[in-house]
């Protein structure tokens, strides 16, 4: 089972470095927000480790981010 949304906050905020991202909070979750067409409001969730993506959505941001899924919700 996931870590829960705290490690999926941390592995997220990680791949938005690599892409450089910008670092404040709010422009981040603008960014994100764009990136994935979802709502500002939802992406700034995700990047603070209050909501944890259903698996449609982790499987697309997974797939934007060229990550593993399960390495991103810190199953491994």
């Amino acid at each position: 089972m996931a870590q829960g949304p705290k490690q999926f906050s941390q592995r997220l905020n990680d791949c938005l470095d690599d892409t450089e991202a910008p670092a404040m909070p709010r422009d981040r979750a603008n960014v994100l927000s764009r990136m994935l067409d979802i709502p500002r409001q939802q992406a700034w969730s995700f990047l603070q480790g209050l909501q944890f993506p259903d698996a449609d959505l982790l499987e697309r941001i997974a797939t934007e981010f060229e990550v593993d899924p399960k390495w991103l919700c810190g199953e491994k």
